[in-house]
């Protein structure tokens, strides 16, 4: 009788388990849309503050942030509508190019690029893209931050094997 009983709880602790990963899994599926004022907002006020402030504070601050958010969305489904400003193709896949536009968050501006590289299974859908086309991309997010000059910081926002929607 005991035995049984011990046997029909770690049943049920065993499919309760399965089942809440099984839902876990399916909530960190969905794919979020990926918006460049709400991903600034991840950053912390401070590091916003030292990356518009001085020069000494600002490389530091970069990469703090860069390391924050390259954590938070490391591989993580993500969504973005964007107008094309051309494709070209690269080791089999096709890339979309976007023109970069500018994001301010916390008294900074930040020039906001997107890299787009399209599972080859998208080839065929991808040849069709024009020039000022709008698609909406779905795919493994890479996000990262750089200061490739005093002027300005860079926002990176990348999806690889995206897929268009």
């Amino acid at each position: 009788m005991i035995f049984e009983l011990i046997m029909n709880t770690a049943s049920a602790l065993f499919l309760l388990t399965v089942g809440l990963s099984l839902n876990l899994s399916t909530i960190r599926a969905a794919a979020e849309e990926l918006d460049p004022k709400k991903i600034l907002e991840e950053i912390p006020k401070d590091l916003l503050k030292d990356i518009s402030g001085s020069p000494d504070k600002r490389k530091p601050a970069i990469d703090a942030a860069s390391t924050q958010l390259r954590q938070k969305f490391r591989g993580d489904p993500g969504d973005v509508s964007v107008r094309v400003s051309s494709t070209n193709m690269s080791n089999g896949r096709y890339v979309i190019n976007v023109q970069s536009e500018q994001v301010r968050a916390s008294g900074t501006n930040f020039n906001v690029s997107y890299y787009i590289y399209l599972d080859p299974a998208e080839n065929a859908k991808a040849a069709k893209i024009k020039k000022g086309d709008r698609v909406k991309v779905s795919g493994k997010t890479s996000i990262y931050m750089a200061s490739p000059s005093d002027t300005y910081t860079l926002l990176s926002i990348t999806l690889n094997d995206a897929k268009l929607k």
